[in-house]
């Protein structure tokens, strides 16, 4: 490597593991040097050879990087000094070269012992410089997990989210604007790659001077498609069982079970939930000699298909709604003949964005999978006036200090770093913080308070606050409610009006945290009940000219304030369910992200990974949100 990083800025979130790359050179379509050369489109055409490619002196594996980092900008809809950007620091760290590291460098966290596991997954050289991965030598595993940063275009994602939340790096130079997002220990040494960088894209002037309009008809990833109808991945009277063991825990896998698995005879066709792009991985042992995936589009709606003995598809492979993909098998990590079976609203990775597919089945097949019960299904990744919403109770303090219920876990302090890391790698613009005590507040001010600003009702302590990113929101106003807490003690909770800087739109937030029945305070629910009435009141007056509110928190309930707040009050859960008749959202917990009619949501996510197991006693809620047009 060329340079060498003492730290990063550890802006991080978590994208989809497979996006859908056409396997030839954009390169060759942006650059001028090619002229009348249009091998390298998406129609199967073979590329450029080597001699012609020439540039830079840059071989097909290196431009084939380098084309990655240019399509992943222009799906974000980079501006074209961003991408100027990205290519140089790529060149300057790796040349275009994608690293694992064996270790050996004498120069690792105790956190980053486990990294010499990247000489595992394809690579095309081999490093050892501190914990860095991939073509722009990315810190694992702050900027994400070693496949994540080992595949060009999740890295140049990252890349591009880190440089895009600077809020004056379009006026900087190439080199400024590198190095801030880099944290170099050679703080200068991208200047002389900003002229490759222009001689990749094709683009030439002043900074930011271009926009993506420029080279937009050269991207050659996979749009994004309607899933279209979507139908049972078994054929009608296979005979199959459900096993319903999404979330499930056990010596079979490493974390949770994040799909269904559905027994049936070996040999019973595996049919394609939706339309959509295949995408055919084979390095992934536990399911089988095929992990098959069927995607409607980058960071777009994805199916997972594992452990079958035959496959009747090819990789790239447009498939309809019910197409025969496959052969139900017993491959790979699989205890009998059985079909896994995983969606992926937003194309995340495996422990990212899965959700119980039984319900999602049970809400969509025989519909668009587009809508179901109030929710869109479909990915908001990447709409830049989304923003991303969580509720997170972080465990207070107390109940890990000695004599309290959970002793064995770290200390408030210790554990906010797994609370920052969260926040990090989903990006969250906005989350309601439940047992946030003045420990962990003041090691949360101390880690990110650059980033988040944080807001509870003054004079109370700060156990239950809202936290939003900076460069995102500026506060208008801020206020609290006073709710009936244990024994019907009144605690105030937070509501704040925050203006989002990138649509303009105001929208107020409100987070609380109700009472629970414990063993020293017991028969709550009539304080809870009293609690849901105050806050229905308040959404419902907030949100009565059409005003936008979420409200997010620990209710301690799972059906009657989901009913009352759904029913009486309005709101909409993030993960669905319905007011009339009152159907709560299947497997709901606790933890609620809810919205007043003029909020969408889509990507409803809860994270219960061993970093959030390490973290919390609770998962975390996470969910994309938009304003209604």
């Amino acid at each position: 490597m060329t340079v060498r990083r003492v730290a990063v800025i550890a802006l991080v979130l978590m994208l989809p593991l497979a996006l859908i790359i056409c396997g030839v050179l954009v390169v060759a379509g942006v650059m001028g040097a090619f002229q009348g050369d249009d091998s390298g489109s998406c129609d199967g055409g073979s590329g450029p050879s080597i001699e012609a490619q020439g540039v830079g002196g840059l071989t097909s594996s290196q431009l084939a990087n380098a084309s990655a980092i240019i399509t992943e900008g222009i799906h974000m809809r980079v501006p074209t000094q961003g991408i100027v950007i990205a290519l140089a620091v790529a060149n300057q760290e790796s040349r275009f070269t994608n690293y694992a590291n064996d270790g050996k460098g004498g120069d690792l966290l105790s956190i980053q012992s486990g990294i010499a596991a990247s000489v595992r997954l394809p690579h095309e050289a081999v490093g050892t410089d501190h914990g860095s991965l991939g073509v722009f030598q990315q810190q694992w595993p702050w900027w994400g997990t070693m496949q994540q940063l080992m595949t060009p275009a999740i890295a140049a994602r990252k890349f591009y989210r880190a440089l895009l939340s600077l809020p004056a790096w379009q006026s900087e130079p190439v080199t400024v604007a590198a190095q801030t997002v880099q944290g170099s220990a050679f703080p200068d040494a991208y200047a002389d790659d900003e002229l490759l960088a222009r001689q990749l894209l094709g683009t030439s002037g002043s900074a930011g001077s271009s926009t993506m309009q420029d080279v937009v008809a050269f991207d050659c990833a996979e749009p994004a498609t309607s899933p279209g109808e979507v139908v049972f991945p078994l054929p009608a009277g296979s005979g199959y069982h459900d096993n319903r063991n999404f979330g499930g825990r056990g010596g079979h896998w490493a974390s949770v079970h994040t799909g269904d698995d559905f027994s049936v005879a070996c040999g019973t066709p595996v049919l394609a939930a939706t339309d959509g792009k295949v995408v055919v991985i084979t390095n992934q042992g536990w399911a089988g000699r095929w992990l098959v995936q069927v995607s409607t589009g980058t960071g777009q709606l994805t199916t997972w298909y594992a452990h079958m003995r035959a496959l009747m598809v090819s990789a790239g492979q447009t498939v309809r709604a019910g197409q025969q993909i496959g052969e139900v098998g017993d491959l790979g990590n699989a205890t009998g003949c059985h079909l896994h079976f995983e969606v992926h609203p937003r194309g995340g990775s495996i422990y990212q964005d899965s959700v119980d597919p039984s319900a999602w089945l049970s809400q969509h097949v025989g519909r668009d999978g587009g809508v179901g019960h109030g929710v869109r299904s479909a990915s908001w990744a990447s709409d830049g006036e989304a923003f991303t919403v969580a509720t997170f109770n972080t465990l207070g303090s107390s109940h890990t200090a000695r004599g309290g219920k959970n002793a064995g876990m770290a200390s408030g302090p210790t554990r906010t770093r797994g609370v920052v890391r969260i926040l990090d790698q989903y990006h969250v613009d906005v989350v309601g913080l439940q047992e946030f005590q003045r420990p962990q507040a003041q090691a949360f001010a101390s880690l990110a308070g650059a980033t988040y600003a944080v807001w509870h009702p003054p004079g109370e302590t700060p156990e239950n606050g809202i936290a939003f990113r900076r460069e995102r929101w500026e506060l208008v106003a801020a206020d609290s409610i006073s709710v009936p807490y244990f024994n019907g003690h009144a605690r105030r909770m937070p509501v704040i009006r925050l203006r989002d800087r990138v649509s303009g739109a105001d929208v107020t937030f409100l987070n609380v945290h109700n009472p629970a029945d414990t063993g020293q305070f017991r028969n709550q629910g009539r304080w809870r009940h009293a609690a849901v009435t105050r806050e229905i009141a308040l959404t419902r007056s907030l949100s009565s000219n059409g005003s936008p509110v979420i409200m997010t928190g620990d209710l301690n309930d799972r059906r009657e304030a989901f009913c009352r707040l759904a029913t009486v009050g309005g709101l909409v859960s993030s993960n669905g369910g319905t007011a009339s008749p009152c159907a709560r959202p299947r497997r709901s917990g606790i933890d609620w992200i809810l919205g007043s009619s003029s909020i969408q949501f889509s990507d409803h996510t809860v994270d219960r990974d061993q970093l959030v197991h390490r973290t919390t006693d609770h998962p975390v809620v996470i969910a994309r949100a938009r304003v209604a047009p």
